[in-house]
């Protein structure tokens, strides 16, 4: 599951857009399945396919904007601690490359790299995610587009 930090900065991004009046996107109550062909599927229908896949898109890019800014935090906590156990090895008259390699090996490091690194895996998923929702909605798009135009040239 996502780590404290992600979560926190989550319910941080809600009170955020709930302070600026805007209203945080949701995830359709009903479920879609994409059709296996776009022409079999009549206008209503893909209206509908358009609204919901529309939603997706604007639902999971949301999620990815609270996944980026929670890695942009992970990373910035990480590099504030290695930096302070750094300096404090250095200060003490260790050489860098020796002070490096103690503080890279140290527990508390660790664990925050690790953390940066699950958020940088799960946001590469969230994105791919992400991305398979806009080509559906996109393609959607290009079907309405290519009906009106069937249209206009049938009617003159």
């Amino acid at each position: 599951m996502f780590n404290q930090e992600v979560l926190e900065f989550g319910q941080r991004s809600q009170n955020m857009l709930g302070q600026l009046g805007l209203v945080m996107p949701s995830r359709p109550n009903q479920e879609l399945s994409f059709p296996n062909d776009l022409g079999d599927i009549g206008d209503e229908e893909l209206g509908i396919h358009l609204s919901y896949w529309a939603s997706m898109c604007s639902y999971a890019l949301q999620k990815v904007a609270v996944l980026e800014g929670a890695l942009i935090l992970a990373k910035e906590k990480a590099d504030q601690e290695y930096d302070l156990r750094l300096y404090s090895k250095t200060k003490a008259g260790m050489k860098i490359t020796e002070a490096r390699s103690l503080v890279n090996s140290t527990k508390s490091v660790r664990d925050l790299k690790t953390a940066v690194s699950v958020i940088e895996a799960d946001l590469k998923v969230l994105k791919s995610v992400q991305i398979g929702y806009d080509l559906k909605n996109s393609a959607i798009s290009r079907e309405i587009t290519r009906r009106s135009h069937e249209r206009n040239t049938r009617n003159g």
